[in-house]
């Protein structure tokens, strides 16, 4: 009887010690701490029909452990996850609008942020998609005013936006391209001071036509204060590019202007005396490609209030044996 007692009393002092030394080793090796791991961005759409959705998406692996997998979400609820990074949602209704959005997961159940979520409408007969959001000014001068806006979800099949001012359009832009670009922006150059504007813009898509307009901005352009020009650019140097013998690298000195600092003067540069493009304050431009033989190309500051510089030219000259694939 006495050996079962000391039996039972060992057997208790080794369960108590047991438990100690648990407790120990717990509190001297604390727990690997939850990792956040980086979103699934950016997020775009590949194609759109009126049942399918398919989009894919960029993911940053950092600080993951084993294998990383996407959750995919749909109106909020989660539907799939995959070790792609595409999905496409099928058996959808024609004209519904669906949202997406995806949160990665690792094997030591770290998880990350949600990705933005993607709002898409199914096409169908009918169905007219989306529209540009968000119009608004990013600067208003005299001469000149800024303009921004959200392109739409599912811009995949959009080839250019319009903007209008008054129902008449004054610029054309291209669709951002295919990188998670969701905001556009530009410049409406040449207006008068003092003078009031609406402007809208909307999407041209090539199978289904025009969108229904953004919003409405409204704005009025400031008076002319600054009737100096700038100071013309120096020092204008043309060189064939390094990837192409039709394309050419310009740079030169920037202007000054009384009124602007550099970052602000817009130069136009001008191909045997039309129009390349606009760079705002920088001294370098590229132009795609140029004719064969002489070239005279033009760079001229332009101030916030309109006023024109005078000219830097130089001369390109592009061989005949520089052909359109070399």
């Amino acid at each position: 009887m006495k050996g079962n007692q000391m039996i039972k009393r060992l057997y208790g002092f080794a369960t108590i010690f047991a438990a100690v030394v648990v407790a120990a080793v717990s509190l001297s090796s604390p727990s690997t701490a939850a990792v956040a791991l980086p979103a699934p961005e950016p997020l775009r759409v590949d194609t759109v029909t009126a049942t399918q959705i398919s989009f894919h998406w960029s993911q940053n692996t950092s600080g993951s452990v084993g294998v990383l997998r996407a959750r995919i979400y749909q109106n909020g609820a989660l539907v799939t996850t995959t070790r792609l990074q595409r999905h496409t949602a099928s058996g959808l209704v024609p004209g519904a609008t669906y949202s997406f959005h995806v949160v990665a997961a690792d094997d030591a159940g770290n998880t990350s942020p949600p990705s933005r979520t993607l709002t898409i409408t199914t096409r169908g007969p009918g169905v007219v998609p989306p529209g540009p959001a968000n119009l608004r000014a990013t600067e208003v001068a005299s001469a000149r005013v800024g303009l921004a806006f959200e392109q739409p979800d599912d811009s995949w099949d959009i080839g250019y936006y319009e903007v209008l001012d008054g129902g008449a359009v004054v610029a054309t832009v291209p669709a951002g391209p295919f990188n998670g670009i969701e905001t556009i922006d530009l410049v409406v150059r040449g207006l008068a001071a003092r003078s009031s504007h609406a402007y809208v813009v909307r999407a041209v898509r090539g199978a289904i036509g025009v969108s229904p307009s953004s919003n409405t901005l409204t704005l009025d352009t400031l008076a002319r204060t600054d009737p100096a020009a700038p100071s013309a650019p120096t020092g204008l140097v043309a060189k064939t590019a390094r990837y192409a013998c039709f394309t050419v690298d310009l740079t030169w000195t920037q202007s000054s202007d009384n009124a602007d600092p550099q970052s602000a003067i817009d130069y136009e540069v001008l191909v045997n005396g039309t129009h390349d493009g606009w760079v705002r304050g920088a001294g370098a431009h590229t132009i795609g490609i140029v004719p064969v033989g002489d070239n005279t190309i033009t760079v001229r500051a332009v101030d916030s209030s309109g006023n024109v510089s005078a000219a830097a030219t130089t001369t390109f000259v592009r061989s005949p044996s520089c052909g359109d694939d070399a």
